[in-house]
């Protein structure tokens, strides 16, 4: 059996969707499962121990260049046609995503009208899945394979990880990393997930007298300038990392502090102890599922409201209320707490 998975980003959403993956393994043990997936998150695509082949397909790139979109498509539609699979999932949920997935020329499977992101993607399915709302974005993955393919989800969240992270243990990581180094994620695409970059210099001194270093990685120049002016108070900027590099990093540090963001979900499904800031989210919908973590949300009457721009801006910063409201002084109290149970007593 051939099985294609269509989920085209993003960082976050790709891991929230691997315990599925996971899933969809133990109910075809012997199933070739291949992925199609935006270039950016080939690679941590592969990392998953029951994914046989990536394919990437990058849309985003011809943005600029739209008119080149249908011979993209038709290059697409060959190369997955050629593939012969016995069933795609769009698990995304979109009207891109399932026109994409249908390309194939294989039946298409995905959640029902009432569950996808886009009600009208469900028209382009063969095969439906009516999960109900309110679950936690793993679990609703999760039963979209368990309706689709009768998996047996009773067991714990699976990430298909193990290897890979056993693996970044036995190597080096790309950049020195030690037990006294916290990194802190501060990049978010979302302008209202971003936490004070006052609040970040602060917390960076206070972990800097407890006898932390914070490291500060980047994917663009807008990060790497916020990253160096944060770094100002004892932090210190990484180099540019890809992916893999930056999880070996993680993996060899002392924890992280993040906003809600892909990188911090990668560190709490590697099981790195750290903390989650929820300004306009829900821990329940999108929260870290690691062992070692913790979430520290706003509790204003306002979040979650989940929305990328904040509708009540505070009038005199332009800040967004709810990450206003988580103090550095809090995040301090919390790292310690959850570094002193998890390592012992303070930096050593």
């Amino acid at each position: 059996m051939k099985i294609l998975v269509v989920r085209l980003s993003s960082l976050g959403d790709v891991l929230h969707l691997f315990p599925a993956i996971s899933d969809l393994r133990l109910c075809f043990p012997n199933a070739e499962i291949h992925w199609l997936i935006e270039p950016a998150f080939f690679e941590m695509a592969g990392w998953h121990s029951a994914v046989d082949r990536v394919i990437a397909i990058p849309l985003r790139r011809y943005k600029k260049t739209w008119w080149k979109i249908p011979g993209l498509l038709r290059q697409i539609g060959r190369q997955l046609k050629a593939e012969h699979y016995d069933v795609v999932i769009d698990a995304q949920g979109l009207i891109k995503s399932a026109l994409l997935a249908r390309l194939s020329g294989a039946d298409v499977c995905g959640f029902s009208e009432n569950s996808a992101r886009e009600a009208l993607a469900s028209r382009f399915y063969k095969r439906t899945a009516d999960v109900a709302p309110g679950l936690h974005v793993v679990e609703k993955n999760r039963q979209l394979i368990a309706q689709l393919f009768g998996a047996n989800i009773s067991g714990d969240a699976d990430f298909g990880l193990s290897g890979f992270r056993q693996k970044q243990m036995a190597q080096a990581p790309s950049f020195d990393a030690g037990k006294n180094d916290i990194l802190l994620l501060h990049g978010t695409t979302w302008s209202s997930k971003y936490w004070p970059e006052d609040y970040w210099l602060k917390l960076t001194g206070m972990l800097a007298k407890e006898g932390y270093r914070c490291l500060l990685p980047w994917g663009n120049e807008e990060e790497r300038q916020r990253a160096g002016r944060i770094a100002h108070q004892g932090g210190e900027v990484l180099p540019r990392l890809s992916l893999g590099e930056l999880a070996g990093v993680l993996l060899h540090s002392r924890g992280f502090v993040s906003v809600e963001t892909g990188i911090g979900h990668l560190a709490s499904v590697l099981d790195v102890p750290g903390l989650m800031l929820h300004g306009p989210t829900d821990p329940d919908y999108s929260g870290i599922l690691g062992r070692s973590c913790k979430h520290i949300a706003s509790g204003l009457e306002c979040s979650p409201c989940f929305k990328r721009d904040c509708p009540i801006p505070d009038q005199e910063t332009g800040l967004p209320p709810c990450q206003k409201s988580i103090t550095p002084e809090r995040v301090l109290g919390e790292c310690l707490k959850l570094f002193s149970k998890i390592h012992g007593q303070g930096a050593c």
